[in-house]
């Protein structure tokens, strides 16, 4: 499967981001996403392209670069949902795609060449939950009744009954 995602709509639907990116620290809330992006591709082993509006910084004419085995994509002078029709339009294949967004122009678009969509929201919901669920599934149980051995009760009692010297 392809994910193909629409960056800045999809980071304002994580609280954490989106306060990042209302107190400007753009930069901050981009990698966050990416990081979390990263999380989520080892666990369902999607390929995963993000395309964000603009530049990566302003001084920088970044089109494309790799963080991890994310593709990331700049738009520079063109915006982001150009991007994303393009990349559809151009697939060989826009069925196998999910197109990740909640803007009603780009999900009417893709629709029309049968790629799958899934909201913003949505998708932040699933990527919270499966992180989750793996963080969850890696802590080790702690047994109900685990067994003690007569000698091990001893020692601990001789290290808990000792006298203060």
């Amino acid at each position: 499967m392809v994910l193909l995602i629409d960056g800045f709509n999809l980071m304002y639907k994580f609280p954490d981001l989106e306060e990042k990116m209302l107190r400007g620290e753009l930069n901050e809330a981009r990698a966050g996403l990416l990081d979390r992006l990263k999380k989520f591709q080892k666990i369902k082993k999607s390929q995963i392209r993000v395309v964000f509006d603009g530049k990566k910084n302003p001084s920088h004419n970044v089109r494309t670069e790799k963080v991890g085995t994310i593709d990331v994509y700049y738009s520079l002078d063109y915006s982001a949902d150009f991007l994303i029709k393009e990349f559809i339009k151009k697939d060989p294949n826009p069925k196998m795609s999910t197109v990740v967004t909640s803007d009603k122009d780009i999900l009417f678009y893709v629709n029309r060449f049968k790629a799958k969509t899934m909201t913003s929201e949505k998708f932040a919901d699933f990527v919270t939950r499966t992180i989750e669920e793996q963080y969850i599934e890696k802590l080790p149980e702690k047994e109900d009744n685990p067994d003690v051995s007569d000698e091990e009760i001893s020692f601990w009692e001789r290290l808990f009954t000792r006298k203060k010297s």
